[in-house]
């Protein structure tokens, strides 16, 4: 492998980080605070803003065979799917003033982010070496998770002073997708390689399921698993603040405990993890992270002692920050590198699946049930989860990396 190509890679994936940290804010703040603030919004469009991107994952496995087909560099299809992500702020920040336009133009801008997640991770399985990719991907996980709490900061002051200039965001936005769009038209890369037996259609890349049982084996474990951490996750807040559950904790301490804490820990935790990566077996490392997952979901939710919750959402970061480079990176631990792509878009529709639909089981649970119920389901799931992936620990082996 070319150094050149990796470090113009790097370079590019470093940039591109600082915006993807800005756009993550759109969702993760600023999109349901603008929606609630500005224009009153119901459930209905709060909950079409947080499934906006999770429908996008889903729909990343028409990216790939689209891409095949146009005999698109793989790069230069990421670039397109941010080039539309552009055209969908621009449409929130023309039409910023009717909720129609900005929940349209958002949902657009955030959702197709989803759409290029496997062709990113094939970019990066082709130019970063094996023995430094996780490394060097914690560097641009570190770069955007710190883009991010930049972000907020700095944004969230903006409003505070006048809620009105919500508008300049959606152009900030709008900007910081069109970087990215530059950032990946210059990286280095090939067209797909189309199969010489079949033209590839939307669910072709779904024959790995069959053709490759440890690679269904992970998937399957790994939809267990996330049912099991999103669904506690989605009660990390609910928890600390809805009277229902005995908790009396002020803003601060919520605060500190369900943001500063996780985001703190999750962020030292990149480097670390990325090396593990490059270092360790993939299997052994996907069961490390979820025992993390299942203690954190143990200490968060069976004690109301703020120092033990403290360390239960400790834990969440750290499990989080591991999280990231296994979702991320662990197909090129399995695919050659000519079947990245197909990988990573059952990988991405399926958490896609899971991600919209596992926040409504833990709030039934709860619902219906108590928070003990709804920790008990978790905590089984997620050790499920690692009973199914014990098998593969010591007899599968990384594909080859050439």
């Amino acid at each position: 492998m070319e150094r050149s190509v990796t470090l113009r890679t790097f370079a590019s994936e470093m940039v591109r980080s600082v915006t993807a940290g800005m756009l993550e804010t759109a969702f993760a703040t600023f999109g349901v605070l603008i929606a609630v603030t500005q224009f009153s919004s119901g459930a209905w469009v709060k909950s079409t803003l947080f499934s906006s991107q999770a429908i996008g994952m889903i729909g990343s496995l028409m990216v790939v065979p689209l891409v095949m087909r146009l005999r698109l560099k793989v790069s230069h299809g990421a670039a397109l799917v941010s080039l539309v992500s552009m055209l969908g702020f621009l449409i929130a920040a023309i039409g910023a003033k009717s909720e129609f336009w900005f929940i349209f133009g958002v949902c657009g801008g955030l959702g197709v982010t989803g759409l290029a997640m496997p062709l990113q991770v094939h970019y990066l399985r082709h130019n970063y070496p094996g023995d430094k990719r996780g490394r060097l991907f914690s560097a641009n996980v570190f770069i955007r998770s710190l883009s991010a709490i930049v972000t907020t900061w700095l944004l969230g002051n903006y409003l505070d002073v006048d809620m009105g200039r919500y508008p300049t965001l959606l152009w900030i936005f709008a900007a910081a997708a069109g970087v990215a769009v530059l950032c990946q038209f210059a990286i280095p890369s090939s067209p797909l390689e189309e199969e010489e037996e079949a033209r590839p259609s939307v669910f072709e890349s779904m024959k790995w399921l069959k053709k490759d049982p440890v690679f269904a084996r992970v998937i399957f474990a790994s939809m267990v698993m996330g049912f099991g951490v999103l669904s506690a996750n989605a009660l990390r807040v609910d928890y600390l603040v809805n009277p229902v559950h005995g908790l009396k904790f002020d803003v601060k301490t919520v605060a500190l405990i369900s943001g500063i804490v996780p985001s703190v820990v999750r962020l030292g935790s990149t480097f670390f993890w990325g090396w593990l990566f490059d270092r360790g077996n993939f299997f052994r490392l996907r069961v490390i992270v979820n025992g993390v997952f299942l203690w954190g979901i143990v200490f968060y939710f069976s004690w109301s002692d703020a120092r033990v919750i403290l360390i239960g959402s400790a834990l969440f970061g750290l499990a989080r920050g591991g999280g990231e480079i296994l979702f991320n990176l662990w197909v090129t631990k399995v695919a050659r590198k000519k079947h990245i792509a197909e990988y990573m878009s059952v990988h991405t529709s399926f958490a896609g699946l899971r991600i919209a639909i596992a926040p409504f089981l833990g709030f039934y649970l709860v619902q219906y049930g108590s928070i003990s119920r709804m920790r008990y389901v978790s905590a089984a799931l997620v050790l499920i989860s690692m009973i199914m992936i014990w098998p593969l620990l010591f007899h599968q082996k990384d594909v080859d990396d050439s």
